[in-house]
């Protein structure tokens, strides 16, 4: 899940929230964001927090490949101590993801049949827990610097409105530790769940399913 959302493109609204300079070059996202296509994500920098532009979809360090035959978008919290992509970045590549509102499908609940966007009831930012890696390219040289959203259990809110996962979004008190912190993987797996932000969202439809029947079942997930 999670394999869309809408770009935090207001640099006055990331300054704001996270307290990061705005680059010499501004970068300006596309307004959805799908895999594979560049983003912008908050990472420490050697003083100070950074907007950088990495794409959306981690390209592990040992891979062949530009884009691997499997997904690489979103990393379960549930599986981030073992898989061999997440492993290494889970330790000590960490990001912040600044979200203005993703998008899922919905096939039980509130909205079941429809595409629904799902954002902050507080008109800010969500911001969710990200890994990055830098992979590149043996022949050419190109380096590509890329991330993933930490994905994890719904709030009821979300579960009701039809969806089965969400992001794991961190609240502003853990961005520091999250940035700079030094841990072993199942201290942040720990970090991560008891410093879960649980906003008020919003829900609204977008659009019906292509090809709903009522019968589909939940969910097909990478």
């Amino acid at each position: 899940m999670c394999a869309s959302y809408g770009a935090a493109s207001e640099f006055n609204l990331l300054h704001k929230t996270y307290k990061v300079e705005l680059p010499p070059v501004l970068f300006v996202p596309k307004q959805v964001i799908y895999p594979h296509t560049p983003a912008p994500v908050i990472v420490q920098g050697s003083e100070v927090r950074e907007i950088q532009a990495m794409s959306y979809s981690l390209v592990p360090s040992w891979s062949r490949t530009r884009k691997p035959k499997f997904a690489t978008y979103n990393a379960r919290i549930e599986e981030v101590l073992n898989k061999p992509s997440w492993k290494k970045p889970f330790e000590s590549r960490h990001c912040l993801v600044p979200i203005q509102e993703f998008y899922e499908a919905a096939y039980e609940g509130d909205f079941a049949g429809n595409w629904i966007s799902i954002r902050s009831g507080e008109s800010e930012l969500l911001t969710a827990a990200g890994i990055w890696d830098v992979w590149q390219d043996q022949d050419s040289g190109e380096v590509v610097d890329s991330f993933a959203i930490i994905t994890t259990e719904p709030t009821p809110e979300i579960l009701k409105a039809g969806h089965d996962r969400s992001p794991l979004f961190l609240r502003a008190d853990a961005f520091d530790e999250w940035l700079k912190g030094k841990k072993s993987g199942k201290e942040w797996v720990s970090f991560l769940n008891s410093h879960r932000e649980f906003s008020r969202l919003e829900f609204a439809a977008r659009e019906k399913l292509k090809g709903y029947t009522g019968q589909m079942s939940l969910f097909d997930e990478e």
